[in-house]
């Protein structure tokens, strides 16, 4: 079976994508460390390093409560709306074929003429 990632993975690292995409698609919903985690399915130390750049570039806001750290996207940094747009796009468009990113699909087009079409 072909494997299809959203645009969203080929824009960033599959895990950072996953982080922006769960703070960035409600970025007015707080969610803490093993939320995140169970929400995008990633381990909790690969999220708390997504966590870790994000934070250091202020792109989102944390607070604790002593027992779990939020985390929230920061609607004041200046990227933030170009953020939500990009992540509420990329869930719009289709997943790309796996072929499509290596040099495989260079084959396809010229056999099909295109890229071979993917699904959801």
């Amino acid at each position: 079976m072909k494997k299809h990632y959203p645009a969203l993975q080929v824009l960033f690292a599959p895990g950072l994508a996953e982080i922006l995409r769960a703070l960035f698609s409600q970025p007015q919903k707080q969610q803490y460390v093993r939320e995140l985690a169970g929400a995008t399915g990633l381990s909790l130390s690969t999220v708390q390093h997504a966590l870790r750049k994000l934070t250091a570039l202020q792109l989102v806001t944390s607070w604790s409560n002593r027992y779990h750290k939020f985390y929230q996207a920061n609607r004041d940094h200046a990227l933030f709306r170009d953020l939500v747009h990009i992540v509420q796009t990329t869930e719009q468009i289709p997943q790309i074929a796996r072929a499509c990113i290596g040099g495989e699909c260079d084959i396809a087009r010229r056999s099909l003429g295109r890229c071979p079409p993917t699904v959801r």
